[in-house]
């Protein structure tokens, strides 16, 4: 997730639930640049929490310098590379990169031929449906497979669809029929029991996280069987309040000043959907200054029943 799965995020998440993999916001290739890969990049590509693989995405074509700044990654250590085809912001969906691959299907098999060959581990793609039709998808499974990617991740949505309406997992069945690749189901899986339903539904390998788990840490233990179901009210405020309490400080250590840390924190309150945590979370969203952020903090993970 762009702007919100930076290093300090998943350094929080693999000390504490860690998750089977980690993604990073994608890498972003700079068009005709000497140096494709901006140094601030090639940190996050590199900083891997211990014991958990970290899939590095990228986005763009190939003629936008991928392959050079995949070349790049390599060089510096990254062994799992991911293609993002699945963006549904700005210019990604005006020129042939994240969802706007679907425009040249032709492209996308020679790509993933090339990345193929340099890349150490696994080589994935990211990808949506389709632009604004569902069905696009099904245009481009013979170039992931030919290619010979590792797995495939599916975000049964359009592009279009940006993040509303519903993610349809009877396609995702679909595809998962229809594939000789390992697929992951990605989309609309916020609790324990949408987890089950669409593996159910689906038959995918596995599922890939979002949304869900930034609202929800625990989803992953949740999902594993390893922690008890969400709770409420004040038990859930004193969970978030801890949860949060280790993001202000991991965030205090990459990022600078008052603005641009709680920036960055202030973005993950936002995912918290909850209810009953309205009120908390728009009170968290209010703070100008981190001390004051961290008063609240404190004094929500100490609150009684």
């Amino acid at each position: 997730m762009q702007g919100v799965t930076n290093r300090g995020l998943r350094e929080v998440f693999g000390s504490t639930v860690r998750p089977d993999v980690l993604f990073t916001e994608f890498v972003r290739v700079r068009p005709g640049s000497a140096t494709p890969v901006s140094n601030a990049d090639f940190t996050e590509a590199t900083t891997a929490v211990a014991g958990i693989p970290l899939v590095v995405q990228v986005i763009g074509s190939a003629d936008e310098g991928v392959v050079q700044a995949t070349r790049d990654l390599v060089s510096r250590g990254v062994e799992h590379i991911n293609v993002n085809m699945g963006c549904p912001w700005g210019r990604m969906t005006s020129v042939l990169a994240g969802g706007g691959m679907f425009r040249a299907p032709e492209t996308v098999e020679p790509l993933l031929r090339e990345l193929r060959q340099i890349v150490p581990g696994s080589l994935s793609v990211k990808t949506r449906s389709g632009i604004d039709d569902e069905r696009q998808i099904f245009d481009v499974m013979s170039a992931f497979e030919a290619a010979s990617i590792d797995f495939l991740v599916v975000h049964s949505r359009t592009v279009q669809q940006k993040y509303t309406g519903t993610a349809n997992h009877d396609l995702t069945r679909e595809i998962v029929k229809r594939s000789a690749i390992p697929v992951i189901a990605n989309g609309d899986v916020t609790t324990v029991a949408q987890a089950k339903q669409v593996m159910e539904q689906t038959g995918a390998t596995g599922l890939m996280l979002g949304r869900g788990a930034i609202a929800d840490p625990w989803l992953f233990d949740r999902i594993r069987g390893l922690a008890p179901d969400k709770p409420d009210g004040i038990a859930r405020r004193r969970e978030l309040a801890r949860h949060l309490s280790l993001l202000l400080a991991s965030y205090e250590t990459i990022f600078y000043g008052d603005a641009q840390i709680l920036a960055k924190l202030k973005s993950v309150v936002a995912l918290i959907k909850d209810p009953d945590q309205r009120r908390w979370c728009k009170a968290l969203k209010k703070q100008q200054h981190i001390v004051s952020l961290r008063r609240l903090l404190e004094a929500s993970m100490t609150e009684d029943p």
